[in-house]
C-alpha cells in the first residue's frame, strides 16, 4: 500500500523525464534549474548531483525502502534482460563454427550447386562469399577441391542407396543419345520399377560420354556395361525407332524384351496427316503469322492493344517446332484463339505494311481448317501428355487410348472438309499399321498384358471377344511360368465381403492442380465408353487358376485411381498377379525421362562451362535427376544431442 501510495504522488509532482534519464531513481528525484541539486519526491530532500545517480540510489534504500522495492526490482529485471541479449547477440556473431556445423553449411552449398545447376566457381564469387560471411562469420568456404570431394561423397551415398532400393527388384529401362552445345555426344540411361511399398520410381543411372560411333554393337555394349555396373535385373527397355536402337536390343542379352517409344512412334503417325498438301499449306501460313508477331515489336504491341480493346485474354502466339507435332497443336489452337484481333491487326494499315499483309493473308477455308483440325488433336495431345509422364502407370493407356481415339476421335463424320477427311483416315491407317491394332499378335503384347494387371482395364472391354480370350490364356501361361500352380497361404481367410472391402480401401483421387493436371474429363474422352461399374462377389483362390479367375471377377477401379495403391491392399490376396504387375506395370510408356536428362544436362554443360569433364557431368546431372523433395538424398539428419 505504502509503495502505491509513492508511486501516486510521485506521477502527480514529477514532470516529464528527460530523455537522458534513463535511471529508475528519476522516478523519485527532479532536478534544479541549475542542475546541481536534486529533489526526492517523496519526502521534499534536497541532494547535490555530481552527474551519477549513486546518491539518489542510496537515499531511496535507506530513507524509502518499501516504496521503491517493486520499481527497483522490475528496473534491475529489466536491466538484466537486456545484458543477457545483448551478450547473446555478441556471442552469436562470434561463436566458433563447431566440425559439425561446417560440414552442415558444407553440405547445403554443395545441394546448392546441385539443386539449381550451379558451378562450383558460384562459391567463390565475392558477393556470395560476403553473404556466408554476414551469416556465419566463422566459417570459411572450402577450396574448389574439398567442395568436389564432398560432391562425389554425395553421389557415392546416393548411388549406394539407390543401388540397395533397385536389389532384387524388375526393373525398366529407357536410352537415348543426344549431343551437348560442345558437340560431345552422350548417352543417358533411366530405371524404373515399384517398391515393396508399391511406389513407382523413376531414376536417372548414367550420362556418361560415348566418343564412338552410334552403331548397334557399341549401344549394346554400353547398356551391358551399365547392367552389369548396377547388378539390374532388367524385364524391358523402352526406346526410339531407329535401327540402330532395334538392332541393339536384339544383340543385347540381358534384355528379355523391348519396345519402341510410343510418343514416338505417334509422332510418325500424326506427323503423316499434318504432311498432307492442304494441311501443309495451312499449317505453313499460320506458322507465318505467328513468326510476324513474334518478331515484329510493333505487331506485338498492336496485338496486346486489340486484345484489351476486344477483352480477349491477352496471350501471346506460339510458335511450333518441328520435332514436336502437339507444338504445332498449341500453335493453331492458341492463333484460333486470337483469331479476331490477329485479323485486325493485319488488317490496320498504321500495324502492317501492305506487302505483308498480303503475304501474311489466311483464307476463310484455312480458318475453317484450322478449327476442325483442333478438336481432333486435342485428345492426341493429351494422349501424347499422359503417356509422357512419369509420375503415374503408363503402359496400360497405350491400347486403351489408340483404340477410342482410332474408332471415335478419327471417324469421319459428314461435316468434315475434304482435306479433315484426308488428316483423319491417313492417322487411322498410321496407327492401325504402326501399333498393329488389328494384328492376331495383339492379346500376347506387353502392353495388353500390362492392361489385364492394371485394374482399371483389366476386362479389355475395348477388344474383341475373341482377343480378350486369347489375351486371358496369355496370362494364366505367364503365371504358370512364374510358379503359379500352388503357393500355399498365399490368399489368407478372407471372405467375399471382407475383399470388397479392402479392394476399395486406402483408394484416393488423384487430382493435381495446374498445367499437371489430369481432368476425369479428359480420361473420359480418352478411353470412351469401355468403362461401366461392375460388381461380383469374389472367392478365396488356392492355385494361378483360381487366383486369376477371383481377380477377373473383382470390379474394376475407376480410371483416375491409383492402380498401385490398390495393389498396396490386394497384394495378399493376388500374390501371383502382384508380382507380374510389379514388372509389367513399372515399364514406361515411352522413353521421355531419357530425353528429359536432355534439357537438365544442357543446363550443365553451358556454353560458359564447355570445359567441363564428362565424368563431372555425370555427377552431376544424376545427383540433381535424383534428388528428392529437399536435401534428403544429400545430408543426413543432425544427431539429437545438442553441441
Amino acid at each position: 500500500m505504502a509503495a502505491t501510495e509513492a508511486e501516486d504522488v510521485v506521477r502527480q509532482k514529477a514532470p516529464a523525464k528527460h530523455a537522458r534519464h534513463s535511471s529508475f531513481v528519476w522516478k523519485y528525484f527532479t532536478e534544479d534549474n541549475t542542475n546541481s541539486t536534486v529533489e526526492c519526491q517523496l519526502c521534499m530532500t534536497i541532494l547535490k548531483y555530481n552527474k551519477n545517480t549513486s546518491a539518489m540510489l542510496n537515499h531511496l534504500k535507506m530513507k524509502h525502502p518499501l516504496s521503491t522495492a517493486s520499481t527497483s526490482s522490475n528496473a534491475s529485471t529489466n536491466e538484466q534482460r537486456n545484458t543477457q541479449r545483448q551478450t547473446s547477440i555478441n556471442d552469436f556473431s562470434k561463436r566458433p563454427v563447431t566440425d559439425k556445423r561446417r560440414q552442415q553449411i558444407t553440405d547445403l552449398l554443395v545441394n546448392f550447386v546441385v539443386k539449381d545447376i550451379r558451378p562450383l566457381s558460384a562459391l567463390s564469387g565475392g558477393g556470395f562469399r560476403d553473404i556466408i560471411n554476414f551469416f556465419e562469420p566463422g566459417y570459411t568456404i572450402p577450396s574448389h577441391a574439398t567442395l568436389w570431394k564432398t560432391l562425389t561423397h554425395q553421389y557415392s551415398t546416393v548411388r549406394a542407396n539407390i543401388a540397395k532400393e533397385m536389389k532384387d527388384k524388375s526393373v525398366s529401362l529407357t536410352t537415348d543419345l543426344w549431343t551437348s552445345c560442345t558437340m560431345d555426344p552422350y548417352i543417358t540411361v533411366t530405371a524404373h520399377y515399384i517398391t515393396d511399398s508399391w511406389e513407382l520410381k523413376s531414376r536417372v543411372l548414367r550420362t556418361t560420354i560415348m566418343p564412338e560411333r552410334h552403331t548397334a554393337v557399341n549401344i549394346a555394349q554400353r547398356l551391358k556395361e551399365t547392367i552389369e555396373e548396377w547388378g539390374l535385373n532388367v524385364f524391358c527397355t523402352i526406346h526410339d525407332n531407329a535401327s540402330s536402337m532395334n538392332l541393339a536390343m536384339e544383340i543385347c542379352e540381358q534384355f528379355p524384351h523391348h519396345l519402341g517409344c510410343t510418343g514416338h512412334t505417334l509422332q510418325l503417325a500424326i506427323k503423316a496427316g499434318l504432311n498432307l498438301p492442304e494441311i501443309a499449306r495451312t499449317t505453313e501460313t499460320a506458322r507465318h503469322v505467328v513468326s510476324h508477331f513474334r518478331h515484329s515489336s510493333v505487331a506485338h504491341c498492336a496485338l496486346k492493344k486489340r486484345q484489351e480493346q476486344l477483352g480477349i485474354k491477352v496471350n501471346k502466339l506460339q510458335n511450333d517446332c518441328a520435332t514436336r507435332w502437339n507444338s504445332t497443336f498449341t500453335m493453331l489452337e492458341r492463333l484460333n484463339e486470337q483469331r479476331i484481333p490477329v485479323q485486325a491487326v493485319l488488317t490496320d494499315e498504321t500495324a502492317t505494311k501492305l506487302n505483308i499483309r498480303r503475304s501474311l493473308s489466311m483464307r476463310e477455308s484455312q480458318w475453317e481448317l484450322i478449327e476442325q483440325l483442333i478438336p481432333v488433336l486435342r485428345p492426341l495431345a493429351k494422349a501424347t501428355t499422359i503417356m509422357c509422364a512419369e509420375s503415374h502407370i503408363g503402359m496400360s493407356f497405350i491400347y486403351p487410348v489408340l483404340l477410342n481415339v482410332a474408332d471415335n476421335t478419327l471417324r469421319v463424320r459428314e461435316s468434315d472438309l475434304a482435306a479433315t477427311c484426308s488428316f483423319k483416315d491417313t492417322v487411322r491407317k498410321q496407327l492401325i499399321t504402326r501399333f498393329k491394332l488389328e494384328s492376331g499378335g495383339l492379346a500376347d503384347s506387353i502392353p495388353i498384358t500390362a492392361c489385364m494387371l492394371d485394374p482399371r482395364f483389366k476386362h479389355l472391354k475395348f477388344l474383341p471377344e475373341n482377343t480378350r480370350e486369347d489375351a486371358r490364356m496369355h496370362l494364366t501361361q505367364l503365371v504358370r511360368q512364374n510358379g503359379g500352380e500352388e503357393q500355399p497361404g498365399a490368399t489368407g481367410e478372407h471372405d467375399a465381403e471382407t475383399g470388397a472391402e479392402e479392394d476399395n480401401a486406402g483408394l484416393e483421387t488423384e487430382m493435381q492442380s495446374g498445367k499437371k493436371a489430369r481432368l476425369e474429363s479428359d480420361f473420359e474422352q480418352l478411353f470412351g465408353p469401355h468403362y461401366e461399374s461392375c460388381s461380383s462377389k469374389r472367392k478365396r483362390s488356392d492355385n494361378g487358376a483360381d487366383e486369376l479367375r477371383d481377380y477377373s471377377l473383382t470390379p474394376h477401379i475407376p480410371t483416375m485411381e491409383n492402380p498401385l495403391k490398390w495393389w498396396a491392399h490386394n497384394e495378399h490376396r493376388f500374390p501371383r498377379l502382384a508380382k507380374l504387375s510389379k514388372s509389367y506395370l513399372a515399364i514406361p510408356a515411352t522413353s521421355t525421362p531419357s530425353e528429359r536428362i536432355f534439357s537438365l544436362a544442357g543446363n550443365t554443360v553451358t556454353r560458359q562451362r564447355s570445359s567441363l569433364h564428362p565424368s563431372h557431368v555425370d555427377v552431376l546431372v544424376f545427383l540433381n535427376a535424383n534428388q528428392k523433395d529437399g536435401r534428403e538424398d544429400f545430408i543426413s539428419e543432425p544427431d539429437n544431442d545438442s553441441e
